[in-house]
C-alpha cells in the first residue's frame, strides 16, 4: 500500500524539519506537561494540519508564517488513527513556517512511550524514575509530531526537572539554570536529522562513569544509584564495538556522544536511540566474576546491536515500518561478527547457527510468514519484533555474505550507507548496492528469500542437488511457506579444503567434489539438508571431522527431520552418538530438547526406556567433564556442562545429580555457568522451604543476573499449588518487565502448565490490562509443550483463536501450530516405543 493508499499515512502537505521539546515531569504525581516548537514546510496551502498524538492533551495550536501568526481552533482527534487535527480559520501559507503547540500527559506504566520506572536504593527507598521507549509509534504519546520514520527532522530537548535529579537525553548538555525554586532546565544539543521513534530522554537519581574516549566520542554508563561495580564490561564491550564498526562502515560515529543507559523496568532488551541507549539492567550491568558465559555473550551481544543501529537503523532509516526486518536483521548480523571479533574464543558464529535453527523451527510452520510483509498500522508492525525478522533475517544476511564474500560484502554496505547516509531507504537499495559490488544476481536471490516465508530442504543423492519446500506436515490451511528458492550453496568434500559455491534453482546440479561431501560447508545456510543412502554412509563414520558448526547443524537438521516425521528415534540417536567427546554444548542441547520434549509424549515403559536412552548418551559426557572446571579447557565447556546435569537432574532424575545440585545450593556454590541448571535441578524436587528460600534470594540479589537466575527458576517447581502462588505473584509483586517470561516458564512446568494455562486465560483481560503489550505473548509460550493430551490442545485452540492479540496473533498461530506438530510427534514416537 502505498503512502497516498495508506490512512495510517500522515500527508506530506506539512512537513517537520526541526523540534524544540520542552518538558516538566512529574515524577512523584505520574504526569508530564510541554509544549513544542516544530519548524515545518507547507508544501501545499491547507487550513489543516494533521499530526500524530496518543494519551495527550493537547491546547489549540499557534503557526507563525511570513511575519502572521494563525491560530487553530481546539484539535479534533482519530482515536483509530491516533492523530490530531488542528483547523485554522484560514488557508495557511506555502513555505517555511512555525508551529506550537502545549499539552499534557502520564507517565505510564504501560513501558512504553513517555513512562515511570521504579527502583529500591540500598537505603531502602524507593526511587522514581521516567524514561522513554518510543519504538515503534510511541513519540507520539510523549509529544505531538510526525511520528514516522521516514520524517526526519533535528530535535532539541528542554528538560525541566528537580535540581537533585539527573537528566539526559540524545545530544550532549549545553546548560543548565538554576530556576530558584528547586528546579531546573537542562538544555540538550539539536541532534543529527532522525526519526522520532529514536528521541529519548531519561531524568531520575542516576550516576555515571567517567567518560572515556573513544576514538573522539565520549562514551559513559549510566546507572541507578550505587550499581556504578557493575559497569566495567558494558564500557569495555562499548569501546570495542563503537570502534569496530566505525572502521567496518569507514564512516564516523554520527551522533556527538554515546551514553548508555540501565533502565529498572525496560520492556524490551535494549533501544538504540541515537546517542542514549537504553538497556534492562541485566543486559548492561554485570559482574563477569559471577556471570555465566551465556550471560556475559549476551551482555556483549546486546551492546554491539544497539550500537551497530548508530549507522544502520540512525543514520540511515526504513521508509516504512515493513523495513524494520532489515535494521534488526542487520544489527543482529553484526553484533555477531563483532563479537566474534571481541572474544573469538567465544564462538559466536556457533551460536548464531543456533539462533538461525531456532528460525527455522518456526518458518518450517505453515503459519510462518515472509521476512518482509506489507505493515498498514502501528499495529501490524508489532508482528515484525519476532525471531523471523532477527534470527532468520540476520541468518539470511550471513549466508549472503558467505557466498559474496566478506570483502565484498563490506564494500556493498559502505556504499549503501554513504549513499543513503540521513536519509530513508527500501530494501532493494540495499541489494542494488551490494549487487554493484559483486556483480551477482543478489536483488533476484535475495527476493526469494525474504518476499516468501519458509526455506527449502537441499537433498545430496546420487551425486546432484535439488531442493524442494521444507515442512513439518501438510498445511491445515492455507500456506505460507513458499515454492522455490535461489539458494546459495556452499559444498566442501571432506579430503579437500576448497568450498565450492553454486546457486540452486529450480534444475538440479551436479556436485564434483570427492566424497564424502558436506552440504551447507561452514554451516551458514539458511535451509534443512539431507543425504541419499550412499552420501550418508560416507559422511557418518566421519562426523568428528565436520567443523563444529557443521556438526550443530547435522543434528539439527537431524531433529528437524524427526519431527516432520522424515526419520526415526533410532536415526537421531545414530546422530546424536557420533557428535563423540567433544565440548561443544550446542548440538548437545538440540539433544537436550530432544529428549525433553519426547520425554513429555511418553509415559510408562517406553518412558523408562527412554531415560534408559538419556542415561547412555549424557552419563559418559558427565562423567569426562563432572562438576568442576578442568584445567585448560575452553569456555564452552561450561555449557556443556550445565545442559548434562539438567538433563540428567531432570529427564533422567539421577539421584546422584540431584543430591549434589541440593548440596551445591545450599552451600552456595552457584557457579555462573552451572547457577541456572543447579537451581532446575533443586526446583524439580520440590523439596519443602526451597520455594521460600529461592524467592528470599531473588529479592536479595546482588546483580541483575543473580535476580534473573532466581526469579525464572521459580517457575521450575513441580508442583501445581506452588506454580499458583508464582502467578498471583506476577500479577503483585514482579515487575511488569518480567512477570510475562516468569509466566511463560511456568505454561511450559512439564507438570503444572495445563493449570497454568487454564489459570492464565481465566484472568486474561487482567493480564491484557497489567503486562506491557510487547510481552502479552511471552506468557504462553509453553503451548508448544503441550504434546499429550489432543483433547486439551482442542481447548487451548479454540481460547486463542478467539482472544487474538493483534499484531502478535500470528506468533500465538505458530504457537499453536508447534502444539499440533509436537501432537503429531508425541503419536509417532509412542508407535517406536
Amino acid at each position: 500500500m502505498s503512502l497516498s493508499t495508506n490512512p495510517y499515512r500522515l500527508a506530506r502537505t506539512v512537513v517537520p524539519s526541526a523540534y524544540r521539546i520542552f518538558l516538566t515531569p512529574d515524577l512523584e504525581g505520574a504526569t508530564f506537561a510541554g509544549r513544542v516548537e516544530i519548524d515545518v514546510h507547507v508544501a501545499q496551502s491547507t487550513p489543516r494540519i494533521t499530526l500524530h498524538a496518543l494519551d495527550l492533551a493537547l491546547g489549540a495550536a499557534t503557526l507563525a508564517a511570513a511575519s502572521k501568526t494563525y491560530r487553530s481552533a481546539d484539535p479534533t482527534y482519530d482515536e483509530k488513527f491516533q492523530t490530531a487535527t488542528f483547523t485554522f480559520d484560514e488557508a495557511l501559507p506555502e513555505g517555511a513556517a512555525t508551529l506550537e503547540i502545549a499539552f499534557t500527559g502520564v507517565l505510564n506504566d504501560l513501558l512504553v512511550g513517555f513512562y515511570r520506572s521504579t527502583f529500591t536504593g540500598d537505603d531502602g527507598r524507593v526511587h522514581t524514575i521516567a524514561t522513554t521507549q518510543f519504538e515503534h509509534s510511541d513519540a507520539r504519546r510523549a509529544f505531538p509530531c510526525w511520528d514516522e520514520p521516514s520524517y526526519k527532522a533535528t530535535f532539541q530537548v528542554n528538560l525541566t526537572v528537580p535540581s537533585d535529579l539527573a537528566a539526559y537525553s540524545n545530544s550532549p548538555e549545553t546548560s543548565s539554570t538554576d530556576l530558584g525554586n528547586g528546579w531546573r532546565t537542562v538544555t540538550f544539543a539539536p541532534t543529527m536529522v532522525m526519526s522520532s521513534y529514536l528521541v529519548a530522554f531519561v531524568v531520575g537519581p542516576f550516576e555515571e562513569t567517567p567518560a572515556i574516549d573513544v576514538d573522539g566520542v565520549a562514551m559513559r554508563i549510566i546507572y541507578p544509584l550505587g550499581k556504578g561495580h557493575l559497569t566495567e564490561m558494558a564500557l569495555d564491550a562499548g569501546a570495542f564495538a563503537l570502534h569496530f564498526f566505525a572502521d567496518y562502515f569507514a564512516i564516523p560515529y554520527p551522533g556527538d556522544k554515546l551514553d548508555m543507559v540501565a533502565i529498572p523496568d525496560f520492556s524490551f532488551g535494549a533501544m538504540e536511540n541515537l546517542g542514549l541507549v537504553t538497556y534492562r539492567e541485566s543486559l548492561l550491568l554485570i559482574d563477569p566474576a559471577t556471570a555465566s558465559l551465556l550471560e556475559r555473550q549476551r551482555v556483549a551481544e546486546v551492546i554491539a546491536h544497539e550500537i551497530a543501529h548508530m549507522w544502520f537503523g540512525d543514520l540511515v532509516t526504513m521508509e516504512w515500518w515493513e523495513g524494520i526486518w532489515l535494521n534488526e536483521a542487520f544489527a543482529t548480523f553484526m553484533a555477531t561478527l563483532c563479537v566474534d571479533a571481541y572474544k573469538p574464543e567465544w564462538r559466536m558464529w556457533v551460536d548464531f547457527g543456533i539462533d538461525r535453527d531456532a528460525a527455522l523451527q518456526v518458518d518450517g510452520l505453515h503459519s510462518t510468514r515472509p521476512i518482509e510483509y506489507e505493515v498498514v498500522s502501528p499495529e501490524d508492525t508489532r508482528g515484525m519484533f519476532d525471531v523471523l525478522t532477527y534470527q532468520k533475517g540476520g541468518s539470511v544476511l550471513r549466508m549472503l555474505e558467505q557466498y559474496l564474500g566478506d570483502t565484498t560484502f563490506r564494500d556493498g554496505i559502505r556504499q549503501y550507507l554513504r549513499t543513503h547516509a540521513y536519509a530513508n531507504t527500501v530494501t532493494t537499495d540495499l541489494w542494488d548496492a551490494l549487487e554493484a559490488a559483486s556483480g551477482q544476481p543478489v536483488r533476484e536471490m535475495m527476493n526469494t528469500w525474504i518476499l516468501q516465508g519458509g526455506h527449502p530442504l537441499v537433498t545430496l543423492a546420487d551425486g546432484r542437488l535439488s531442493q524442494q519446500p521444507f515442512s513439518y506436515g501438510p498445511a491445515r490451511t492455507q500456506s505460507a511457506i513458499g515454492s522455490s528458492w535461489l539458494v546459495p550453496v556452499l559444498t566442501r568434500s571432506l579430503d579437500g579444503a576448497t568450498l565450492t559455491r553454486q546457486l540452486l534453482g529450480e534444475t538440479a546440479l551436479e556436485v564434483r567434489d570427492a566424497a564424502p561431501v558436506v552440504v551447507n560447508a561452514g554451516g551458514s545456510g539458511v535451509y534443512r539438508t539431507r543425504y541419499g543412502r550412499a552420501e550418508l554412509e560416507a559422511l557418518s563414520s566421519r562426523i568428528a571431522e565436520l567443523e563444529e558448526l557443521e556438526r550443530a547443524t547435522l543434528v539439527a537438521d537431524a531433529w528437524a527431520g524427526l519431527l516432520a516425521g522424515q526419520i526415526t528415534w533410532d536415526a537421531f540417536l545414530t546422530t546424536a552418538r557420533g557428535l563423540g567427546d567433544q565440548d561443544e554444548p550446542n548440538p548437545w542441547g538440540t539433544v537436550a530438547s530432544a529428549v525433553g520434549l519426547a520425554h513429555r509424549a511418553l509415559e510408562g515403559a517406553p518412558r523408562d526406556t527412554l531415560v534408559a536412552q538419556v542415561r547412555e548418551l549424557f552419563v559418559p559426557q558427565f562423567e569426562r567433564l563432572g562438576w568442576d572446571a578442568r584445567e585448560g579447557e575452553g569456555e564452552l565447556a561450561g555449557q556443556l556442562r550445565a545442559t548434562l546435569i539438567a538433563t540428567l537432574g531432570i529427564v533422567a532424575e539421577d539421584p546422584a545429580v540431584q543430591g549434589e545440585a541440593v548440596r551445591r545450593f545450599e552451600s552456595g556454590e552457584l557457579d555462573g555457568d552451572l547457577a541456572r541448571s543447579i537451581l532446575r535441578v533443586v526446583a524439580h524436587q520440590n523439596r519443602p522451604g526451597d520455594y521460600e528460600t529461592f524467592l528470599e534470594r531473588y529479592r536479595q540479589a546482588a546483580t541483575p543476573q543473580e535476580e534473573q537466575r532466581y526469579l525464572l527458576s521459580l517457575g521450575d517447581f513441580a508442583d501445581v499449588d506452588t506454580a499458583r502462588a508464582t502467578i498471583e505473584r506476577c500479577f503483585t509483586e514482579f515487575r511488569s518487565q518480567d512477570a510475562p517470561l516468569v509466566l511463560g516458564v511456568l505454561s511450559a512446568n512439564a507438570l503444572a502448565g495445563p493449570t497454568v494455562w487454564r489459570e492464565l486465560t481465566s484472568r486474561w483481560d487482567e493480564a491484557i490490562a497489567t503486562f506491557p503489550p510487547g510481552l502479552i505473548v511471552r506468557m504462553v509460550m509453553g503451548i508448544p509443550t503441550y504434546v499429550k493430551d489432543p483433547a486439551f490442545a482442542d481447548v487451548v485452540e479454540e481460547f486463542h483463536r478467539s482472544h487474538p492479540v493483534g499484531g502478535d496473533q500470528r506468533t500465538i498461530e505458530q504457537f499453536l501450530e508447534r502444539m499440533r506438530v509436537g501432537l503429531t510427534f508425541a503419536a509417532a514416537l509412542r508407535a517406536q516405543f
